[in-house]
């Protein structure tokens, strides 16, 4: 064997062992015998009979199409429990659709909200204004109904004129930055290994950051009132850059909470997009694909920036996608998929209350791409 044939062997050999490596779970549950009726049988001269151990690993060695085969089916049915394909048919060509923007490398970038930092320990947001809402003096009832309308940023900024800015951020502080928080939790973790390019977040708290930090953490962390450019740069460079939208909690030059900083970062009447955050929003929503999670998606500015550079011109924009949780009522469901398509977003719905789906989906594409 010459050298260049030798370096090819080596090669593949690397490529196939990273291959099994990948299906961890697979050749876990194969070898403990999860996935029945497979065995692998020594028949000795005498008769004898003895089983190969493990079989993953065996059949990986002496048998690679059956084993591809057989990650294959396994995935299969795998992608019809996750993705509840029964219940949510419509899912298997979202997420296909997602998923062949993974395999080809395309510029994906995550929008972070919210919901991926409850599982890490932090309140949900909508539980936690609705909780400072009642301390301020609000009917309970009226406050959820709000929320439910779309009326987030009218009812913080209701209740941070009740309570004062600086007891809101110490409270923030309280419950969002605190010893009993774990990243480590966060379905934040597993995009790190499908994106490594740039992400947004609405996000205060640092859930997100500190996902990333130990493998390859954000080169720079831009917030949206920023007028460099720079997110933009890094975004064709392919750097790994972090937009933090409304910036800081405890940093109010840069940051959009109340009313009034709404109307700084977004415009007085209307979209203003003469302003570093609509215009940041209006190149990425027209140029990139960009993937919804934890994001409630009811209320907010940038939904409207996105709807504006949609209606503008439908036929030119990315396809964006988000992972979202669907109403229980089928009329609501269906007003919720209408809006979701005005906007130009295809959801990858899941039931209320199942907050590991998000990450079993994204695990799922990883194990697929």
């Amino acid at each position: 064997m010459n050298l260049r044939d030798l370096l090819s062997h080596y090669a593949e050999h690397v490529t196939e062992s990273k291959e099994f490596e990948l299906n961890e779970d697979f050749n876990k549950r194969l070898d403990d015998g999860d996935i029945e009726g497979y065995e692998l049988i020594l028949r000795k001269p005498d008769g004898e009979e003895q089983p190969i151990l493990p079989i993953s690993a065996a059949l990986f060695v002496s048998d690679l199409p059956t084993y591809r085969q057989l990650v294959k089916d396994d995935i299969a049915i795998k992608r019809h429990e996750i993705l509840m394909l029964d219940e949510f048919p419509t899912n298997d060509g979202a997420y296909d659709k997602l998923l062949n923007l993974v395999r080809q490398r395309a510029t994906v970038i995550p929008f972070v909200g919210a919901g991926f930092s409850v599982s890490a320990g932090c309140p949900a947001w909508s539980d936690y204004i609705v909780g400072l809402a009642i301390r301020s003096g609000f009917d309970e009832g009226d406050v959820k109904t709000r929320l439910k309308v779309g009326q987030h940023e009218q009812l913080i900024n209701e209740v941070i004129t009740r309570l004062g800015i600086s007891v809101f951020q110490r409270d923030f502080s309280t419950q969002f930055e605190n010893g009993r928080i774990s990243p480590s939790l966060s379905p934040s973790l597993e995009l790190k290994d499908l994106f490594d390019g740039c992400y947004i977040t609405t996000n205060f708290d640092r859930v997100l950051e500190k996902c990333h930090a130990e493998k390859r953490p954000f080169e720079e962390k831009v917030v949206g009132r920023d007028s460099t450019g720079r997110f933009l740069k890094a975004i064709y460079r392919s750097d790994k850059y972090l937009l933090k939208l409304h910036g800081n909690i405890d940093e109010q030059r840069d940051r959009i909470l109340t009313q009034a900083e709404y109307n700084l970062g977004y415009g007085n009447e209307g979209i203003d997009y003469a302003l570093s955050i609509p215009n940041t929003l209006k190149r990425v929503f027209s140029s990139f694909t960009v993937l919804f999670v934890g994001c409630s998606l009811i209320s907010d500015r940038y939904l409207t920036v996105l709807k504006e550079a949609h209606d503008a011109a439908p036929e030119f924009l990315p396809e964006h996608f988000a992972i979202m949780v669907a109403p229980n009522d089928t009329d609501e469901r269906n007003e919720r998929d209408r809006y979701m398509a005005d906007l130009g977003i295809t959801p990858i719905w899941f039931p209320d209350g199942e907050w590991d789906k998000p990450a079993e989906i994204l695990k799922l594409l990883k194990l697929e791409r």
